[in-house]
């Protein structure tokens, strides 16, 4: 199978935190982010790009496989939104960055190809992206939180070919935190 359209790598959020995300994804009329999954993107939208189109799936497979095997579900708690500079998308951050940033360095170094990207690796989960925004409704994001600690297990593989998007592959993070 070739990755004909946009692919990216995700680690997908859990109830009731995802639908919370959707919640304020549709409450803000982003159609297109509410048809999307409630995810941190590991690779494809920052630090690397997405699937090379040429890649073989046995193999992008097989590799993220043996990553979630030894890798430590993520405990996450939500940082506050924020607005990437000079653009309308408005983010949920993390306040441990480091076991995401773990997650895409292996991600990125198992040999598998990523098309370039200009922007650093940054986990957050996208809450709106639609243009225009208005004062208060950005002032109404920038005031959204998710509260308590969500554990994150899934590893999933999502291609951009139609909305909802395709789910290509799915794999637990089940490494064990006494050999992390």
């Amino acid at each position: 199978m070739a990755f004909e359209y946009d692919t990216f790598v995700c680690v997908d959020l859990p109830s009731p935190a995802a639908d919370r995300v959707l919640e304020i994804r549709r409450r803000h009329r982003d159609d297109f982010r509410a048809a999307l999954p409630a995810e941190i993107t590991v690779a494809g939208s920052n630090g690397v790009g997405p699937l090379e189109p040429a890649e073989d799936s046995t193999v992008v497979f097989a590799a993220l496989d043996q990553i979630a095997r030894e890798t430590v579900p993520i405990e996450v708690t939500f940082g506050p939104v924020v607005r990437f500079p000079n653009t309308e998308i408005f983010v949920l951050t993390v306040a441990d960055a480091a076991p995401f940033d773990a997650l895409h360095e292996r991600v990125a170094a198992c040999g598998i190809r990523f098309k370039p990207i200009q922007f650093t690796f940054l986990p957050h989960c996208t809450l709106r992206s639609r243009s225009p925004v208005s004062d208060e409704d950005a002032a109404a994001l920038l005031r959204e939180r998710i509260e308590g600690t969500h554990r994150l297990d899934t590893l999933s593989v999502y291609m951009l070919d139609q909305l909802p998007v395709t789910l290509l592959h799915r794999t637990e993070l089940r490494g064990d935190a006494r050999s992390a």
